[in-house]
């Protein structure tokens, strides 16, 4: 099947979920590729586990549930069967202009645009200075990829090669910290299943970088839950959840940052992966995981 079972973590967590998956009367394949999919919930083949191995399933495949693990979104949006999460809140996690809209008030300013003659425009509209930081990031991209926080008078037409689908977003300065959490620059990962907040994650950047993301030099450590500031279970209970609330059963992550305003939004993940065997949590959150998919196929049963 190629990434991520040719490698051997990838492969031992899925295969943890699973099992405690297939201890109900359920059955697990995994399906790939944006042309097996059928319709009605139906797949031309499949693989599934067999006795600690992956083995292709050459026949039809009729899901009562699909969990979307598509980090790349190259299969197509599905309404005709049940999936995790449901293409709509997909769209809104992906799009971050979108996630800016929906939850403007808990969000930095952001403005869509599509060239450097528009991020000028916008430099004059909120009368930006050269020396003043800006954040520019490309709106579907991940990862911290294609993110600049600099200098407004850095930016430049070259600053990239194709200005379509930027955002510039006014720079929150984060450096106050979370009171017994963290000193500097952070990034507070919370993730939430159901409306229920399941497990968090603080990320901080590395030195001399205000990117927070472990892909990119970016380290983190676990947070309880019941060390989650108040601020931000109050924004996700109330702010969050009700507007997301139509979608379950939903997974996701929302990142905070805390600034001398208070807590701020800056984005929605739809695909909060599983836990490697070596994280102290890796029992709980899988299993949690675990959980969320038997109840969604035993409520269709």
């Amino acid at each position: 099947m190629g990434y991520p079972f040719n490698e051997g973590e990838y492969f031992d967590r899925y295969q943890d979920v699973i099992s405690d998956i297939t201890k109900y009367p359920i059955d697990v394949y995994f399906v790939r590729g944006k042309n097996s999919y059928e319709g009605n919930g139906v797949f031309s083949h499949g693989w599934y586990f067999d006795n600690g191995e992956l083995k292709e399933y050459k026949n039809k495949i009729k899901a009562d549930l699909i969990f979307n693990r598509d980090d790349k979104n190259t299969i197509p949006k599905i309404y005709d069967c049940k999936v995790i999460n449901h293409p709509d809140f997909d769209e809104l996690a992906l799009d971050k202009h979108l996630t800016a809209q929906t939850f403007e008030e808990i969000s930095p300013r952001t403005d869509l645009i599509n060239s450097y003659e528009e991020f000028i425009g916008k430099m004059k509209e909120y009368a930006i200075g050269n020396g003043d930081r800006v954040v520019l990031k490309k709106n579907y991209l991940t990862e911290g990829r294609g993110i600049f926080i600099i200098n407004a008078g850095e930016v430049s037409e070259h600053t990239y090669d194709d200005w379509h689908d930027v955002l510039l977003q006014e720079f929150l300065d984060a450096t106050c910290g979370i009171h017994n959490l963290v000193q500097g620059n952070h990034d507070l990962r919370v993730e939430v299943i159901n409306g229920e907040i399941a497990h968090s994650l603080m990320r901080m950047p590395k030195k001399g970088s205000f990117l927070a993301n472990v892909s990119q030099g970016g380290d983190s450590f676990t947070v309880q839950v019941s060390d989650i500031p108040k601020d931000v279970v109050n924004i996700i209970c109330h702010d969050i959840q009700p507007k997301v609330d139509k979608y379950r059963p939903l997974l996701y992550s929302a990142d905070f940052m805390n600034t001398k305003e208070g807590f701020k939004l800056l984005e929605l993940n739809s695909r909060p992966g599983l836990l490697f065997a070596y994280e102290a949590t890796y029992k709980q959150w899988n299993g949690k995981i675990a959980q969320m998919l038997i109840e969604a196929v035993q409520n269709d049963k």
